[in-house]
Order: C-alpha cells, then structure tokens, then sequence
C-alpha cells in the first residue's frame, strides 16, 4: 500500500466516523427533547460536560434536572466535523431552540454549537458539548 492509498483510507475512515457522530449528535438532542434519560446516558457518559448560557453542568446534574427542562422546538444547521485525532470528532453547527428550565425559558436566539466525541470501547460518547450565543 503506497501513501496516497492510506491516506485516502484514513480520508474515508474519518468521512465515515464524522457522519456516524452527525447521526449520534440528532440522537442527544432527540433524546434530551423526549426526556429520554436512557437513550441520554447511552450517548452522553457520565464524565460529560456541558457548557450551556447558564453555566456548567457536568452530566449527572443534567440527568438530575432532565424533567423539570423542556425542548418544545430545537433546529440544527450546517452541521459539519472534523476528525483532530484517531478515536476524536468534533463537530461544530448552528441551533436554535425553544423551551424552559424550571419554568424560566431559555435565552432566545441562535447559538454555535461544539461537542466533542471520543471512541470509547467501540462506542462513540459525547463528553464535551458548548453553546455560545451569536446575533441572529
């Protein structure tokens, strides 16, 4: 095998684990927006953090408060990735989102969106997720 075949390999090896974490990414928000707290901890370990508007959350807070958030409307756009390391992906996308947390709503407008996705026993887990606020 010459250089230019495995680096088209590793080109489509990483072409392919980007698109996996794409499908896993609409799975969290899914998840997170049925209150799905199994399909959540599959997806989200228990090491995760995430950074919201609000402040930090580290995962297990997230899964102890998940039924006093609601997600009544979310969108995801121009979501794309890149692979920095064997075994990472990082995705970065635009999302807005409607709902509440403990009856406050969240703060409106568009937000970037960054998670970072590790393989980990075989299974990709998200274990970094921030929003920062942009003018819509």
């Amino acid at each position: 095998m010459n250089r230019r075949t495995l680096k088209n390999s590793s080109a489509r090896h990483a072409e392919a684990a980007i698109k996996s974490v794409i499908a896993l990414e609409k799975q969290v928000w899914k998840a997170a927006q049925q209150r799905d707290l199994v399909g959540f901890r599959r997806l989200v370990p228990a090491d995760a953090v995430m950074i919201f508007q609000s402040g930090v959350v580290p995962q297990p807070d997230y899964v102890t408060t998940m039924l006093e958030r609601t997600i009544s409307h979310y969108e995801l756009r121009n979501m794309r990735g890149f692979m920095p390391a064997p075994g990472t992906v990082i995705l970065i996308y635009e999302a807005t989102r409607a709902g509440s947390f403990r009856g406050k709503s969240f703060p409106l407008g568009p937000v970037i969106e960054s998670t970072t996705w590790v393989l980990r026993d075989g299974c990709w887990v998200a274990v970094l997720n921030q929003e920062t606020p942009v003018d819509g």
